[in-house]
């Protein structure tokens, strides 16, 4: 509530190119109005006096004045009404209520409809009005940019949420081209059986997964980690897959020297360097000759090791190459390991050592091997005893491949 006050001479709040600033008073009081209106047009203000309420609200109607003054007492409505039919609209005028009563049970009714100020009459001192316009005017502005920017921010956020839609449709497109290149979750080749389980920590995956035949007697397979993980590392494994069907055809052609691990992964290399993706990758590939019963292999940074059971041993599978995609002129080595009549091959990408309880990564990979080494190396086991049937919220792209010999079982 404003009564007495002297601060210095305070100017309105307008830019040369400004309109003038637009100013209702409703009051029927002639002698108030005509001292309300001289102070404010000394200031240069644009007022417009009408003696009503109805009046009054018709010109705010029609022309959505910044600051409405109006008398408590004006005639044909009550002033709390007219109050609050123009702070209840979104307008953002703001009202100064006058009175030459001195209730405070209307001060307090004014305020808490939304009036920015109570001005008691006579008003002696123009510099009290001319303040009064001045915070008025201040609110105006304050709500007529918080309005702006509300609906900037809702207009942004419609874009953001059609982005979201286009990107969501983007990556549904993508996850449909990735699921399609990956090969069948299992599948037999006589006694021997691949299968695997692909668990992105986003929509697409950077872990990729393939396996097919090479000639009559073996069976080629790798396991694929690129670096990140979603959309970006995923573009990688159109590439992988892309490679992968160039080995297969070399053998379908009958090629008089057949491509080795080790020669395919130094391929990858060199032709995803020059690329510049920013990506590289751990792979583990390698092949299982039925007739020789061998396994030969290349690891390219992967880890944990693979596990292999055969024979009545457990053996880790290690390797010393490089990323590939991330140095020129690396080679590889390729090895091999012997199989007896019946094994079993696990191969985990190393999104699977962020979920296992143990502290040290020493721990985690010992863990998988005792498991693998009692018994749990097919798929569904694995995904059971690791509690991964219904994932949440992975940290990273986990894959799990199997490859698996029965000696009993049949073509």
């Amino acid at each position: 509530m404003t009564s007495t006050m002297s601060p210095s001479t305070i100017s309105p709040p307008q830019d040369e190119d400004e309109s003038p600033v637009s100013v209702l008073l409703i009051d029927q009081a002639a002698e108030q109005q005509s001292h309300i209106a001289s102070c404010l047009r000394d200031e240069d203000y644009q007022i417009e006096v009408v003696a009503d309420a109805a009046s009054g609200l018709a010109f705010w109607r029609r022309r959505r004045p910044q600051v409405v003054i109006c008398d408590m007492a004006a005639p044909g409505s009550d002033g709390l009404n007219t109050l609050r039919t123009i702070t209840g609209s979104d307008t953002g005028t703001q009202v100064i209520m006058i009175s030459g009563a001195g209730d405070m049970d209307e001060v307090v009714r004014a305020l808490r409809l939304g009036a920015v100020d109570f001005l008691l009459q006579p008003i002696a001192n123009p510099e009290v009005l001319l303040h009064a316009v001045k915070r008025a005017l201040d609110e105006y502005t304050m709500t007529a940019q918080n309005r702006h920017y509300r609906e900037e921010l809702e207009r942004k956020n419609r874009e953001l949420q059609d982005s979201l839609r286009l990107l969501k449709e983007d990556q549904e497109a993508a996850r449909a081209v990735q699921l399609k290149m990956l090969p069948e979750p299992r599948k037999s080749y006589g006694p021997m059986e691949v299968a695997y389980r692909i668990i992105p920590s986003l929509y697409l995956s950077g872990d990729f997964i393939d396996y097919f035949r090479l000639g009559p007697n073996r069976i080629g397979f790798y396991l694929a980690d690129v670096s990140g993980h979603g959309a970006s590392s995923a573009f990688i494994t159109v590439l992988l897959k892309t490679m992968a069907n160039r080995v297969k055809q070399h053998y379908q052609d009958e090629q008089p020297t057949p491509l080795r691990p080790a020669q395919i992964l130094e391929q990858a290399n060199a032709e995803l360097l020059p690329l510049g993706l920013g990506k590289h990758l751990a792979v583990f590939c390698g092949y299982v000759d039925c007739e020789q019963k061998k396994l030969v292999y290349c690891s390219a940074a992967h880890f944990p090791p693979p596990v292999l059971v055969t024979g009545g041993r457990t053996l880790t599978l290690e390797g010393s190459g490089l990323p590939v995609g991330l140095f020129e002129g690396v080679t590889y080595e390729n090895q091999e390991v012997s199989l007896g009549d019946g094994f079993h091959l696990v191969i985990f990408s190393d999104g699977i050592l962020e979920l296992l309880p143990q502290s040290s990564v020493a721990e985690k990979e010992r863990y998988l091997v005792e498991i693998v080494s009692q018994g749990i190396h097919n798929v569904d086991q694995i995904i059971e005893h690791l509690d991964l049937r219904t994932p949440d919220n992975v940290p990273d792209d986990i894959a799990l491949m199997t490859v698996t010999c029965s000696p009993e079982g049949s073509g």
